[in-house]
């Protein structure tokens, strides 16, 4: 599996990027496809979770947010939201398919090859989607400025979701990161002070600005005045 999941990443960013080098008819009508697939499959999903009132799979992750935010801003024309969902899909989607690579068997031993094979669908259209339109966008401070408001709330919206509900699941990516249990693992807790935690999120908000200023450069560097037909 680990060569199977090396190849299907591969293929997939490779896909990536012919996308990106296709006119913009053509990416225009591919990414609403897939947005809207990915919308009305997320929405039948988590629609059945709140009628049988599962409340510890409502959205949390990332990567759940982007699912809605990216297929809405494409479906509805929300130019306001677009570089937002193009943002988060491009981190969530890319980031699922470069771990994939590494951790296939992993994943596929806890969740099961269908949920785990819809995972990677739902990433891999996340990361395509956003290669279609990053062409397309417009990056500016202001935009930068909507995406940080976004990134506080978000973070307060999960703190707050996690002292109010109970969430069984033993791994959900943001409640460890923001949690501080990667520091456990490196760090032995008797040793972990206040500084040692100061020090662990102000280096995760760091790698989050030089994330987000890599996607403004791929965004720069993928623009141009001349479309090339594929």
């Amino acid at each position: 599996m680990y060569w199977l999941g090396f190849i299907i990443s591969s293929i997939t960013l490779i896909m990536g990027i012919i996308f990106m080098r296709l006119n913009q008819t053509k990416r225009t009508r591919l990414v609403f496809i897939l947005a809207l697939f990915l919308f009305f499959y997320k929405l039948t999903e988590y629609t059945i979770f709140g009628l049988t009132m599962q409340l510890h799979k409502i959205p949390l992750e990332f990567s759940t947010m982007s699912y809605f935010i990216f297929s809405m801003s494409i479906i509805f024309r929300l130019e306001k939201m677009k570089l937002l969902g193009a943002f988060m899909a491009f981190v969530s989607g890319l980031g699922y398919v470069i771990t994939f690579m590494i951790l296939g068997d992993d994943f596929l031993a806890g969740n099961g090859f269908f949920l785990t094979a819809m995972a990677y669908l739902n990433h891999a259209i996340l990361y395509l989607g956003s290669m279609l339109v990053i062409k397309d966008l417009s990056y500016s401070k202001t935009e930068e400025r909507r995406i940080m408001i976004f990134t506080t709330l978000y973070v307060m919206y999960v703190a707050t979701m996690s002292e109010l509900i109970s969430f069984p699941q033993p791994f959900i990516f943001i409640r460890l990161l923001l949690g501080g249990d990667v520091l456990t693992t490196l760090i032995k807790p008797e040793m972990l002070s206040s500084y040692t935690y100061l020090l662990y999120f102000l280096t995760l908000f760091i790698l989050y600005r030089v994330i987000l200023f890599l996607f403004h450069g791929i965004c720069k560097l993928t623009q141009s005045k001349h479309e090339v037909n594929v």
